[in-house]
């Protein structure tokens, strides 16, 4: 009975402990999903929190999918590259998400479809 009292706590501890671990990881996505779910078209995701029309959720949202994209290889351009404008992204989502001044600014700046596309896109 005693061992017994004592592992209760323990394993809950254990079940807590694996539940934030599993939470804090961000969803692994493709460069594709993140482009189409997130990037695409004039009421992206993207969009919405760049112009300071998203929600907490959204900008929250936005930065779990650019999480995703330094783990990914694009189909052309150096890994450096890919890393620094990934970085920058996911830099100016973070800061929307801390509510920091010049942040949507900042997001607009990082998330410049041309500059990515023209050295990382592929044919």
């Amino acid at each position: 009975m005693n061992t017994t009292l004592t592992r209760i706590p323990l394993v809950v501890a254990g079940c807590l402990l694996a539940g934030w671990s599993l939470q804090a990881e961000p969803a692994k996505r493709s460069i594709s999903t993140v482009m189409k779910d997130a990037m695409k078209g004039d009421t992206s995701l993207h969009k919405k929190v760049a112009l300071g029309k998203g929600t907490d959720t959204d900008a929250a949202a936005l930065l779990d999918y650019y999480k995703s994209l330094p783990a990914e290889t694009p189909p052309e351009g150096e890994a450096t590259s890919w890393q620094e404008k990934t970085a920058k992204l996911i830099a100016a989502a973070q800061a929307v998400v801390d509510k920091k001044p010049g942040a949507t600014e900042q997001l607009q700046t990082a998330g410049n479809c041309k500059a990515c596309h023209n050295e990382h896109k592929g044919k």
